[in-house]
């Protein structure tokens, strides 16, 4: 892949917009058997879980990086405990009190993207002009992390190039900005994009964007 990599995130926390947030982590490969950088995005999904959503990204950073497993097998692994720690949670409340999240995973391995998304949770990926919304689908993955009996995650694979760009954001994005919109932001030049997001969603009191473009490199 000739191309350079280029991420920018943000996120909105009561209202207040900041460049890094509690819902975003950014995990770079240390080599090793498992070369991957990651990219996380949680999201609260039920009343009361803000507070887990750091927690959360910190769990699934370390775990993958610690796992000498293919990409996909790393992000199920990953996963899985991150639901399997607020499954334990749950199990020791009351109804009223349990906690959920949503979350995208992003690993980048040379020229191929692999994502996992479980709860609510989307990514966009814009390659070669065309654009791909892509959320959870199997039933194993639409319901929250915590909560669902049975587990498991979403997964997709998308080729990057220069010229491409792969953004995650809070499920909330679609009702804003559908896909003809936000394919026209992906198209701006990398700079730009996270500005144009912010200009649509300023307004929420909760949202979070991370980008990651491809730039050509100037022979």
């Amino acid at each position: 892949m000739i191309a350079e990599i280029w991420v920018g995130q943000f996120c909105i926390v009561g209202g207040e917009a900041r460049e890094q947030g509690p819902w975003l982590g950014l995990f770079p490969a240390r080599g090793g058997a498992l070369a991957a950088d990651l990219y996380v995005l949680v999201e609260p999904s039920l009343p009361g879980s803000e507070d887990f959503c750091q927690p959360l990204v910190a769990v699934i950073g370390r775990l993958f990086r610690q796992q000498r497993l293919s990409v996909t097998g790393a992000l199920l692994a990953s996963l899985r405990a991150a639901h399997n720690h607020l499954r334990e949670w749950n199990d020791r409340s009351l109804r009223e009190h349990r906690v959920g999240a949503g979350a995208t995973c992003l690993a980048l391995h040379g020229a191929e993207a692999y994502l996992a998304q479980a709860g609510p949770a989307l990514a966009y990926c814009r390659h070669q002009g065309q654009l791909r919304s892509l959320s959870p689908q199997e039933a194993t993955a639409v319901e929250s992390i915590g909560i669902a009996a049975e587990f498991y995650p979403t997964f997709s694979r998308c080729p990057v190039a220069a010229g491409d760009a792969l953004l995650l954001a809070t499920s909330s994005l679609p009702s804003i900005a559908d896909d003809q919109v936000v394919s026209s932001i992906l198209a701006l030049q990398a700079q730009d994009i996270l500005p144009e997001i912010y200009s649509l969603v300023r307004h929420l009191p909760s949202f979070a964007a991370l980008l990651v473009a491809f730039l050509p490199i100037e022979p």
